[in-house]
């Protein structure tokens, strides 16, 4: 090949490539953009799970300490003496 037709090639790889990483550098910065989002979101709504189960008064929460026995009848030697 000539010298001319070697350096026209050249220059026509050199603009490929420049475009692939055009592409690709577009292409990374979505992937973040998307990645931030997602975080974003999933803490935006962990926050509000966190708020509202804190606004919620503690007899509407998960059953607390009183286990099955203590509600039950207290037995007759337990009773108080008049």
């Amino acid at each position: 090949m000539s010298q001319r037709k070697v350096k026209r090639r050249r220059a026509e790889l050199r603009r490929e490539e420049a475009a692939r990483q055009v592409v690709h550098k577009r292409a990374m910065r979505r992937f973040v953009l998307v990645a931030v989002i997602l975080v974003m979101v999933v803490a935006v709504a962990t926050g509000v799970l966190v708020v509202t189960s804190l606004g919620k008064p503690p007899e509407t929460a998960a059953p607390a300490a009183p286990s099955p026995t203590a509600t039950t009848t207290p037995s007759p030697s337990s009773s108080p003496s008049r």
